[in-house]
Formats: C-alpha cells, structure tokens, sequence
C-alpha cells in the first residue's frame, strides 16, 4: 500500500513540476543511447563497418594467392616437356618432379599452417611469400635438375600453407554475410591460371626460354607480399591471443580504411584473458569432440575432390596431346611434345568453364547454404565420373571432362568457404592446413593412379575415381553443420565459458 502511494506521489510531483519529468526522460534516453553506442564483441564491429578497404585488400591479396597456388601445381604440366629434353629427364625422373610438388604439399601445408595459429596470419604468409619467390629465383638462376627439383619440394610446401593460412584469415576480418569473398577470390585467382599460364607458355618457352618463363610468372609473389604489406591483422587472432593495444589499433585502422566514424560508438572489446590463449595452435585440438566429426568429413571431401582435381590435371593433358588411343592404346615414345595451339584453346575453355562454376557455387551457398551445395556437387561428381568409361570405350569425349571440372571447381569452392567456418579461432588454421593436407594427399594419389594405370588399364582407372568420388559424397553427408550463418565462436572444453568473437 505504502509503495502505491508513494508511485502515485511521484506521478502528481511530475504533473504538477514537468522540468522533473524532462530531466528524468532526458537521462532516461541518454542511457538508452549509450548503451546502443557501446560495441562488446568483433561481430557487431565488423558489421558497423561493412565492407570497404580493410576488406578489399586482403581478398585480392587472395586472388594473387590462389594465382600463385595453382601456377606452381600447373607450371609442373607446361615447362616438363621443355626440361624433358633439357636435361635428358628419365620416366622416373620426370615422375618425380611432378609428384614432389604435391608431395611436399601435402606434407608441410599443415604444419607449417600451425606456426600461424601462434604467431599471427599476416606474418606467415609474408614470410611464406618470400621463401617460395626465392625458391623461384634459385630455380630460374640455377640450370641443374637437382636443384630444380629441390626448389619444387620448398615450393610446394610453402604454397600449400599459404593457401591454409589465407582461408583462416580471411573469414576472420569480415561479418559473415561477405565470408564467403575470401574463398572466391582465392579460387578465381587459381582458374586464371588456367587460362593464362598456356597462353604463358606459348609465348614465353618458344621464345626467350623456361627460366624466364619461371621468373615470369613469379610476379604475383612479388605484388602479393607488397599488398600484404598493406592489410590489417586479424582481428580474431588478436583477440584470442590476448594483445590489447595491438588488437584496438587494428579495429580502428579497419574503420578507418572503411571509412566508418568511431567517434560515436565506445568499442569495448577485450581479449581473453585466459588459459586457452595459452594452447593456440595445439594441433590434437581439432580432434576434440566438438570438432571431431566436421574435421573428419570435410578432410575426407577435400582428399576426394582433390584427387579428382588434380588427376584431371594430368589426365588432361594426357588425352589433348593425342596420347590416348582407345582401350586398346600404346603410349607413344618418349619424345619432346609440345602444347598445340588446339590443346591451349581447349584447355582455356576448361579455365572459363571453372570461372562459371565458381560464381554459380557463390550463388547457390548464399541462397540455399554451404551444406546442400556441397552434397550435390559431390555426389554429381561421383554421377559423372561414370561417363568417363564411354570415354575410355570410344572417343574421347570432351564434354564430359568439363562437365567434371565444372563440378569439381563448385565443390572446392564450397567446402573452402566452409571448413574455416566450423572452427574456433585458436585452431582455425591449424584445422584447414590438415584438411588440405588431406586433400593434396588424395592428390599425389590422383595423380600417381594416372601415371601409373593410364595406358595400362584405363578402366581400373576410371573405377578407381569413382570409388573415391562415392566416398566423398558419403563424407559429405555425415557432414552436419550448416555454417552460412553462423557467428564465429571460440568453443571452451567448459561450455560456459564464451568469448566475445
């Protein structure tokens, strides 16, 4: 009773006085709009600032990425008939080289990925730049086979981190409506190649020879570690590894870059002061229940689709050089075969038919999500691969190639937007640098399978990618999570524990 007397008490006080009721109301609203001003986490930061030039610069440093990627599997299929007769190369030997690119990738991409969960993205790919632009230089500089294929093994191990360590990265700087730019652009940069780097070779190894062509096309390395130069840190990795000022300076120069006011807003966003930043990078972390099941499924997706991508690589060449005779077909003799100009027109066909499959994938994961745009490009994959044995039973059937390499090309971009997705920031790297270790593994094994089967049973071949295929679309199955929209956590072993990412 005392209460409703005292509450009506107070509603006549501010009758009879209204300057009391505007003081009040006033203090009321400036509460109110303090606390719409105050940011607590990365995600509402990152949404205030959209997207401007803190993001433009890494996603064409990702284009420059992906180019430098897929040239250094590629330049392996274009400069080896040159170097065949070069040096005189063996069977063996050529085998070798090619394969010890992708060896050395699968190898290192995930070790050395780790070291990025320590001691920053930014840093890594910088240093990852520089060793394989002085690997390209020694190759280039040095006319020696050895030395030649001990710059290949540098360099395939160094690209493959680069590529792990970018994919963590770029999903860390922006909201998750645009996470999916960073894979893009990295997956456009490496179909460019595609294109480009025959019509490279055509021009460049007819005339002024093979080590001008590897210096060549080692320009965007350069560009690259220029650009980075410019990009902002990770503002994920900043948080977690518990460094304040550097973290407050780096949100502010990426509103800056965007052109976003702060003066407004009162940013209070404070790392983690915890025993988790202490345990950043510890690999077996990816295999934590949590984590477990998404890690498993998507290395086995990557070891499929990889297989497939680069079995095509060489598979295609094989068959564009009129090396393929039917079922009952002999190798020809080793000989200095050289990129017809019919061959280069198909193969920048393939290039394009890559660029329509990776925008078609950007728009199918934006409408209908990651999950379902995995599963039917994996399991048409597996469909198509079937064609493959009316290739082998008659002549050579060109669509069904690129159907496959259309497939192929929408399913890695896919599962690359969403692996660094599904994992916390402390171990994002480390977990896409062991995926796609997974997946290069698949592709020594894609390749070492057309070597060694192409000419001796091509329907073993063909059934042997099938297989494969069909395990990558039951992978892909067991997959569960949708990641479209999901906002990136950094899971705690207790679940009460939740960051401010």
């Amino acid at each position: 009773m005392d209460t409703e007397k005292q509450s009506l008490i107070g509603v006549l006080n501010k009758k009879r006085n209204p300057e009391v009721l505007n003081k009040e109301d006033v203090r009321s609203n400036h509460s109110l709009v303090k606390q719409s001003q105050e940011i607590n986490s990365l995600s509402e930061f990152l949404e205030l600032i959209a997207v401007g030039k803190a993001q433009y610069i890494p996603w064409i440093c990702g284009f420059l990425i992906g180019y430098a990627d897929y040239t250094e599997l590629l330049v392996i299929s274009v400069i080896i008939p040159y170097l065949r007769c070069h040096w005189q190369l063996s069977e063996k030997f050529e085998a070798a080289i090619s394969l010890c690119v992708f060896g050395s990738y699968a190898a290192f991409s995930g070790i050395i990925a780790r070291f990025s969960d320590v001691y920053g993205r930014r840093k890594l790919m910088i240093l990852n730049s520089v060793v394989i632009l002085a690997a390209s230089v020694v190759a280039a500089a040095v006319d020696n086979k050895w030395v030649f294929l001990a710059t290949r093994i540098v360099t395939g191990a160094f690209v493959g981190s680069n590529v792990s360590i970018y994919m963590a990265y770029c999903v860390e700087i922006c909201n998750k409506e645009y996470r999916l730019l960073g894979p893009i652009f990295s997956n456009a940069g490496s179909v460019v190649v595609i294109i480009t780097i025959n019509l490279q070779g055509l021009l460049i190894l007819n005339t002024i020879g093979w080590q001008w062509f590897i210096i060549i096309i080692s320009i965007p390395l350069v560009l690259k570690i220029l650009i980075l130069a410019f990009a902002v840190d990770s503002p994920r990795y900043l948080l977690v590894s518990n460094r304040q000022e550097k973290l407050n300076a780096t949100l502010h120069r990426m509103a800056r870059l965007n052109g976003k006011d702060l003066t407004p807003y009162e940013v209070k966003i404070t790392t983690i002061e915890d025993t988790v930043c202490q345990q950043r990078g510890a690999f077996m972390d990816i295999f934590l229940p949590q984590h477990r099941r998404n890690v498993v499924a998507l290395s086995l997706s990557f070891f499929s689709n990889i297989f497939m991508e680069f079995g095509l690589v060489i598979l295609l060449p094989l068959m564009l050089s009129s090396l393929y005779c039917g079922v009952t077909g002999k190798p020809p003799p080793h000989t200095c075969n050289h990129l017809t100009t019919d061959d280069f027109y198909k193969l920048t066909f393939s290039g394009i038919v890559a660029i329509v499959a990776i925008f078609i994938c950007m728009g199918a994961m934006h409408k209908l999500g990651r999950l379902i745009t995995i599963r039917v490009t994996s399991g048409g994959i597996a469909v198509v691969t079937i064609g493959l044995f009316f290739c082998v039973s008659g002549s050579f059937n060109f669509a069904v190639i690129m159907l496959l390499k259309f497939l192929e090309q929408a399913d890695n971009t896919a599962m690359w937007t969403t692996a660094p997705e599904l994992l916390p920031t402390t171990i994002r790297s480390s977990a896409v640098g062991f995926m796609n270790a997974m997946g290069k593994f698949g592709g020594v094994l894609g390749t070492t399978s057309v070597y060694l089967l192409f000419y001796q049973s091509p329907s073993a071949l063909i059934s042997f990618f099938f297989v494969v295929q069909v395990m990558g679309f039951i992978s892909s199955l067991v997959l569960n999570t949708e990641s479209k929209n999901m906002e990136l956590e950094d899971f705690y072993d207790e679940p009460e524990k939740q960051s401010n990412t």
